[in-house]
């Protein structure tokens, strides 16, 4: 049958989009390598274990060579794999999409300010403001629990010695006793519709927030919950 060339090139136009539509659907349905990057990054940079991390800027690069990241579908749901407070190193990603689960191999990089010992720091000692320098830059030697809200670092005792410049990291710290072993305390025990004050003998150290046991003037052992000021509470209603 004959067709004329208009309709003939029409036709064979049509034929090829046909034909080459689910490619360029698949095309289109693949995020980019630098959307991916954007999207992963930002989950990074939100997943954070503390507050205080907000201060940390993170950067990735994907390690997952390009052609496997091909059969994504255009919205992957994204989750960080695994424990997320190391700052730096190599980490995973689960692309989700419907059923079907891919991980993605991501590098991280991080910088931030970290708090550093400015002079020598005893076992015992309360540390305050003036023990301590910021230090501003790559985190990716540093050791894991490094510390970077002041706040969380003063009127803490160092529990083992800290150098001039070394970082100061969660394990080398407690908080400082509210309560010593051996204090005489008040304690404040509350029950339904009433109240008792005592004193008692702390036989425990124990910081605010803290379960401290006692031993009371009568000798009977009980347990209480050492208050900011100082003090003891013993809820009886429990």
């Amino acid at each position: 049958m004959f067709f004329p060339r208009p309709l003939y090139t029409a036709a064979i136009s049509l034929l090829s989009l046909i034909f080459y539509l689910p490619a360029f659907d698949a095309i289109a349905a693949t995020p980019s390598v630098e959307t991916l990057k954007t999207h992963i990054t930002a989950l990074v940079n939100s997943h954070n274990e503390r507050p205080s991390d907000s201060a940390i800027t993170r950067t990735i690069k994907i390690l997952t060579p390009a052609e496997q990241l091909s059969s994504l579908c255009a919205t992957p749901e994204l989750s960080v794999a695994g424990n997320n407070r190391r700052l730096t190193g190599n980490k995973s990603i689960i692309a989700q999409c419907g059923n079907k689960r891919k991980f993605i191999q991501i590098s991280v990089q991080a910088q931030g300010t970290w708090w550093t010992a400015r002079h020598g720091i005893k076992p015992g000692s309360v540390i305050d403001a003036n023990d301590i320098e910021p230090r501003s830059g790559s985190l990716d030697r540093l050791p894991a629990g490094l510390i970077f809200d002041r706040e969380s670092i003063v009127g803490q005792t160092a529990t083992r010695t800290i150098n001039k410049g070394q970082p100061v990291v969660e394990n080398q710290l407690r908080k400082g006793w509210s309560v010593v072993s051996g204090q005489e305390v008040d304690v404040l025990a509350t029950g339904e519709g009433f109240q008792i004050r005592i004193k008692a003998k702390a036989l425990d150290s124990a910081a605010a927030g803290q379960p401290v046991r006692l031993s009371t003037r009568s000798g009977q052992i009980v347990t209480g919950t050492v208050t900011p000021d100082g003090k003891v509470h013993i809820n009886l209603k429990e």
